[in-house]
């Protein structure tokens, strides 16, 4: 059986907060709940679970929901690796540096310092 995990605090307001989000997307085109998921192509009681944050509800639906009111450019930048500050430092510090003949210097950085 799959253990279940249980979102940090950070992921649990997140989920929260992207499900109110949508509530409120949905809410200024004056649409229901029913009328949203017949779109979306689940029950109602799914719409529910994915505006009240809950976990369970597929990432695939959470996108979806935000493509039907037109969230397409914030959807295609989530997880964006050019806003990826700390992973870009790490990745210059790992390069060889010019004149080095071409020999890889590998370094060891703390990323708690970048």
């Amino acid at each position: 059986m799959k253990k279940k995990l249980a979102p940090s605090f950070d992921a649990a307001e997140a989920l929260a907060r992207l499900g109110a989000n949508i509530r409120t997307a949905r809410l200024r085109r004056a649409e229901s709940e029913s009328a949203l998921a017949d779109r979306l192509g689940v029950s109602r009681a799914t719409v529910a679970r994915l505006e009240r944050g809950d976990g369970g509800v597929s990432l695939a639906l959470a996108i979806e929901a935000l493509l039907q009111y037109g969230y397409s450019e914030q959807v295609f930048a989530l997880g964006d690796p050019e806003q990826d500050g700390v992973g870009k430092r790490l990745d210059a510090l790992r390069r060889p540096s010019r004149g080095s003949g071409g020999a890889l210097h590998a370094h060891r950085a703390d990323p708690s310092k970048l």
